[in-house]
């Protein structure tokens, strides 16, 4: 299956999904959320996946949503989207273009709260915003050591995201996580590791190969490979239970509800505006 955002291969129980915007520093559009939602669903169906790999090209892991988002790719299909992305589009419609963009972004979030099975970041560069913010859903984080996470949702005009504001205090602590998310504090990949949210990091050469060899090793004790994805799955329904994913997705909801409101009021267009002029360029 080919992709126009993200490349995505399986090979020996592992699915990674790489997001392959590097000009755009791998910020997020609209069809990579639509596609990144089909490749995180067609991986949760794989017996052949046993978790799944999340990286990316280029010297940034992810710089956010895209300001330069096109709305129509929400919900129009494009040559070449695969029958899976055709169908999360269609679930959206172009005579509300606004909602079916928050639509899909709803979806997206969703897509990291229902996936079944482990999910790995590898984190080769700087995580901000939602590149931030949804990995915190991720249950393995290398880096290389000039990774950092930044969430600078208030100067986006925006809010926290991805149940932000639950899971960075149970990941990085309070103290830290509040520091990130009400003052925008970036937190190397040093201090990330300290407070343990970071499992280990590891050198820029061959950065995935080694990421690779580690869940390899880890696989390998999961049991014979034909039961490795359902062992997995269901350890994971363990650690994530169904109550508490839907307490997750209410509270993306939440979220998003407050990222409106600001927007209805003209507070994410005054705060845009402020920092054009605040900072020039």
């Amino acid at each position: 299956m080919t992709y126009q955002t993200i490349e995505v291969e399986t090979r020996d129980g592992l699915c990674f999904v790489t997001q392959n915007r590097p000009d755009r520093l791998n910020a997020r559009n609209s069809q990579m959320y639509a596609e990144m939602i089909a490749a995180f669903e067609e991986a949760n169906e794989d017996d052949a996946v046993s978790a799944l790999v999340l990286t990316s090209t280029g010297d940034a892991f992810c710089s956010g949503m895209d300001f330069k988002n096109e709305y129509r790719q929400a919900y129009t299909v494009l040559p070449g989207d695969s029958e899976r992305v055709a169908a999360v589009k269609s679930e959206f419609f172009a005579d509300d273009a606004l909602a079916a963009v928050v639509g899909l972004a709803k979806r997206f979030v969703q897509a990291f709260i229902k996936f079944e099975k482990p999910l790995v970041a590898a984190v080769n560069g700087a995580a901000v915003g939602e590149g931030f913010s949804s990995i915190l859903h991720c249950d393995l984080i290398y880096t290389t050591p000039n990774a950092y996470f930044w969430a600078p949702f208030a100067r986006a005009g925006a809010a926290p995201e991805f149940c932000a504001t639950i899971l960075a205090p149970r990941r990085l602590g309070p103290t830290v996580a509040n520091a990130a998310i009400y003052f925008a504090r970036k937190i190397d990949a040093h201090d990330a590791r300290a407070a343990g949210f970071v499992l280990e990091i590891l050198e820029d050469n061959d950065f995935l190969t080694q990421v690779e060899s580690r869940l390899q090793e880890g696989l390998a004790l999961a049991g014979p490979p034909e039961l490795r994805a359902s062992t997995l799955k269901s350890f994971r329904a363990l650690v994530y239970s169904a109550e508490e994913r839907e307490r997750l997705i209410a509270h993306a909801d939440r979220e998003f509800d407050l990222v409106q409101q600001r927007v209805a009021l003209g507070e994410t267009e005054q705060v845009r505006k402020y920092y054009a002029a605040q900072l020039p360029g």
